[in-house]
């Protein structure tokens, strides 16, 4: 809330509630930030900024369980496809040798804001640092596992220019879902990134349902509150993840005043 002195205007603070109901990854959120209004094309032209070619913004209206979603694809020629985690998205086989000198290099040296700017360099930082204490290196050393690949580069920065565009002052979210039964073993620093933030579990879902990218963005740029805040709800909307697994595989959004 910003104040002019007593008495004076006050201006509302626009607030962006996160709702992990099937859980949430990267082109998850991008996904719900255009379901709630985001112009697709402002986005892939702010995207563009970090990096210029070599993959395709894809979006198409799904169902998820009943619930009608945005499913929002980074088309990327050559990438990895054959590893799945719980929402379908794709873990890649081969590194491409990025540090997080030159992930932030290059977010400093595209078109963005400062506000988008410092966000995502933070979102990355935070990343490289679960990342290197999951494999035992330092920071400055490390070769990134997810936020190295150009998907999940993307999917950083989405959200941030998705803020700007959508006005954001305060980014909240729900408990992360876990689920309840064991998968297969997949190499991910997911937990690392939720020690000590409030899960929730989905019963009968299984594997990852958070992913790094996800855990990342939201642990970084968003506060955990159980309840969506009190608040004058504008718009909403839903993105949704590759699979459709027996519970609603979505991320919703709402977006208000208070």
């Amino acid at each position: 809330m910003v104040s002019f002195g007593a008495g004076a205007y006050q201006r509302c603070m626009r607030v962006a509630y996160v709702d992990m109901v099937g859980g949430a990854a990267g082109d998850m959120l991008m996904g719900a930030w255009v379901d709630a209004g985001v112009d697709v094309s402002a986005l892939e032209r702010g995207l563009r900024m970090v990096v210029a070619d070599g993959w395709e913004l894809v979006t198409s209206r799904v169902e998820r369980r009943g619930v009608a979603a945005t499913y929002l694809d980074l088309e990327i020629p050559g990438e990895d496809h054959h590893a799945h985690d719980a929402h379908g998205h794709h873990h890649h086989a081969q590194q491409r040798g990025l540090r997080l000198q030159d992930v932030l290099a290059l977010v400093e040296r595209s078109g963005l804001d400062a506000r988008e700017i410092a966000r995502a360099s933070a979102v990355y930082r935070r990343l490289a640092e679960a990342e290197a204490q999951l494999v035992g290196v330092p920071v400055d050393s490390m070769l990134f596992h997810d936020v190295g690949q150009l998907d999940a580069m993307l999917d950083v920065a989405g959200t941030c220019i998705a803020l700007d565009l959508l006005g954001i002052d305060e980014l909240r979210c729900s408990p992360f879902p876990v689920g309840t039964e064991r998968a297969g073993r997949h190499r991910s620093a997911t937990p690392e990134l939720l020690r000590g933030f409030p899960q929730r579990t989905i019963p009968g879902a299984s594997g990852q349902l958070v992913t790094a990218t996800a855990a990342a963005i939201l642990t970084t740029l968003a506060t955990v509150t159980d309840l969506p805040p009190a608040m004058a709800i504008e718009r909403s909307g839903y993105g949704a993840g590759r699979n459709d697994p027996p519970y609603p595989n979505v991320v919703r959004v709402l977006i208000g005043s208070v």
